[in-house]
């Protein structure tokens, strides 16, 4: 297909745009973006601002409640952003969403962020934020009986990497994962052509992405663990039942679409939502094109049925 209409304007707007220099910079250019960006509206209940424990520092977060007599289920979020940028804050309209379509209550967490924080600091504050959620329910207001793990880009590759550590370290039980356009393979990137397609011009790009991977990896090594790279190195079996998203002009689709089939073969089950026309980060543009929001939509009635009954 095509690129997106309405994509393919932004696309053209963040062309003609000065780009930023370096990581301050990005991170500079990534709060001013999201407070310009409109946002889909939603109904939800409300939300509430807190902090939980992490392994070296409380983690900010935000939960979202549905509409509706609860408890709810519970859903956790985590950001995406390279493992570098983007925070609660740039990604409150989706979590919105997904609340208000899934019917589940979101906790949306923050992570500590590379190169300050290298790998595996963002997959420990990821794993501590599950079981401290997991462990208080009531405070929250939700069902943890009913616990889902969301996330996209880097936020995605946080989700596997807990569902991971939960199956290996006897934690908490987890309903489902939503992946929304996973980096799942740091080491072997020429078996996916997308990486070659989709380059350059579409947001994210080769080069941004082996910047992160620089940033967010002290060892070259780390990139094989299967933490960092599912697709290289870990039993993927036991695992809970997964819904992927890719975007059709995206670097990362193949490597998503492959993540969907090893998931398969280990015996778990597992869905592919494509993104026609879609870009990177399209979750975050559902107000400006109508493409977008409907597959988020999608994906969190996927979601909701995940969750729903006892």
């Amino acid at each position: 297909m095509s690129l997106d209409p309405h994509l393919k304007e932004i696309l053209l707007q963040m062309a003609a745009a000065p780009q930023p220099s370096g990581l301050e910079e990005m991170r500079a250019a990534v709060v001013a973006n999201a407070a310009r960006m409109p946002r889909r509206p939603v109904r939800i209940a409300g939300t509430r601002d807190l902090t939980i424990p992490g392994p070296a520092s409380d983690l900010p977060a935000r939960l979202y409640t549905p509409e509706g007599k609860g408890p709810h289920p519970l859903t956790i979020y985590f950001h995406g952003g390279g493992f570098v940028a983007y925070s609660i804050e740039t990604h409150d309209s989706v979590c919105r969403e997904i609340c208000a379509v899934a019917q589940t209550a979101v906790l949306s967490v923050e992570y500590r962020l590379a190169p300050e924080h290298r790998f595996p600091a963002g997959v420990e504050d990821a794993y501590a934020a599950l079981t401290w959620a997991a462990a208080h329910g009531g405070g929250l207001g939700a069902d943890t009986s009913r616990l889902a793990l969301a996330g996209d880009s880097a936020g995605a590759s946080l989700c596997i990497a807990c569902t991971l550590m939960a199956r290996d370290n006897g934690g908490p039980p987890i309903r489902a994962q939503l992946l929304i356009y996973p980096a799942a393979d740091f080491v072997n990137t020429d078996r996916y052509p997308s990486r070659r397609e989709n380059a350059e011009g579409y947001f994210l790009t080769e080069e941004r992405m082996r910047f992160f991977g620089q940033m967010y990896l002290s060892d070259a090594a780390h990139g094989a663990h299967p933490h960092v790279s599912p697709l290289h190195a870990a039993e993927l079996h036991d695992l809970p039942p997964a819904l992927v998203m890719t975007a059709e002009f995206d670097p990362l689709r193949d490597e998503g679409a492959a993540y969907v089939e090893a998931l398969r073969a280990a015996g778990v089950r597992a869905e592919h939502l494509p993104g026609p026309g879609m870009i990177h980060g399209f979750v975050n543009l559902t107000a400006l094109s109508p493409a977008a929001a409907h597959l988020l939509d999608r994906a969190a009635a996927w979601l909701g049925r995940e969750l729903s009954g006892a």
